[in-house]
């Protein structure tokens, strides 16, 4: 009898056992989305951002301390399908089966600005990833510094895993410079006797100064290329609001510049200082790089804002004739009350 009891009793046990292991795979979510799990999370920080997809919470945690998932989290953004089982999520969080994310680098003023986006879109701490990047410049070259190094960047939207680490974003951004930098462009670059360092500057007062209809840009980089090729002075807007900023703050708004602003003696005000500035003034876009590896063809030296064309400017060989467009614009201004 005694001997029968503890057969029941084991065979109880099992049966308990085997229910709650089959139960694990049975759908127990009620819809699909996806979780994020930082990097360092406990096992009680998973069950918070899952409980709101799991039918049964109590089968889904059992089943993960069974699989001894509490000691192998791994950080990531993960999909939760409609009626998951928890082997299923389980299996994909243990294996770090992740989502890849949408990583946008727009077109950032200074390298804490790009840094800053970077960190809200994807789980990297900002501090590491400034230390990183720092530290890669100097190994790549000594030269560089947190504004030249600006050049490496490439706005893109590119796809990346959510707990990407500050090594594989570097390795992901060189990647693309070698891809943009190809033969041609280095080529192109070496004819016109600039570095891509050099480029990447003027495609950025480009960038700044044009819109985006690419005959206008590639006619605003003819002429900055033209000023540079008789030694005149750029005197380029976006680099003395660029001057501006660096010195009161990027929370300056201007949309205008007045007379006084261009009086700056910064480094990067190209009203006061001949040549380029020492570094980009934001991260351009690879179809301002082309502009300026493209220009038109043209011997312009001055351009202003076209009233009538939105988007464009219009062009003008001597000082007289861009006095009248200037003007014209002027006027504009002044009776649309843009300050």
């Amino acid at each position: 009898m005694t001997k029968k009891l503890i057969l029941l009793a084991i065979m109880s046990v099992f049966t308990l056992t085997s229910c709650d292991f089959i139960k694990g795979f049975k759908g127990n979510t009620t819809k699909e989305g996806a979780i994020f799990i930082p990097r360092g999370a406990d096992f009680n920080q998973v069950l918070d951002s899952i409980k709101p997809y799991l039918k049964n919470v109590e089968e889904f945690k059992k089943f993960a301390e069974s699989a001894d998932y509490p000691a192998t989290i791994k950080p990531g953004k993960y999909k939760i399908l409609a009626d998951d089982s928890s082997s299923s999520i389980i299996d994909r969080l243990q294996g770090g089966e992740q989502e890849e994310v949408k990583l946008r680098i727009k077109n950032e003023p200074t390298l804490y600005h790009m840094i800053g986006s970077v960190s809200r879109q994807v789980n990297v701490d900002s501090t590491a990833l400034a230390t990183s990047i720092m530290e890669w410049a100097a190994e790549k070259d000594t030269a560089l510094n947190a504004e030249t190094v600006k050049q490496y960047f490439i706005p893109e939207t590119y796809f990346v895993y959510w707990s990407l680490t500050p090594e594989k974003f570097i390795e992901r951004m060189e990647t693309q410079y070698n891809k943009v930098w190809n033969a041609d462009r280095l080529a192109k670059a070496k004819a016109m006797n600039m570095t891509p360092l050099e480029v990447t500057i003027l495609a950025s007062i480009v960038q700044l100064e044009s819109s985006d209809h690419e005959e206008d840009q590639k006619q605003v980089a003819r002429a900055y290329l033209n000023r540079l090729a008789i030694d005149m002075r750029l005197e380029a807007d976006p680099t003395s609001i660029y001057a501006h900023k660096l010195e009161n703050g990027f929370d300056q708004k201007v949309q205008r510049v007045y007379k006084k602003l261009t009086w700056s003696s910064n480094e990067y005000n190209t009203y006061r200082n001949k040549g380029l500035p020492p570094a980009p003034i934001c991260l351009p876009n690879v179809p301002m790089i082309d502009a300026v590896l493209n220009p038109a063809d043209h011997d312009y030296i001055y351009f202003a804002a076209d009233p009538d064309r939105p988007g464009y400017h219009t062009f003008a060989k001597t000082f007289e004739e861009h006095k009248v467009n200037a003007d014209k614009y002027r006027k504009w201004v002044k009776e649309n009350n843009i300050k």
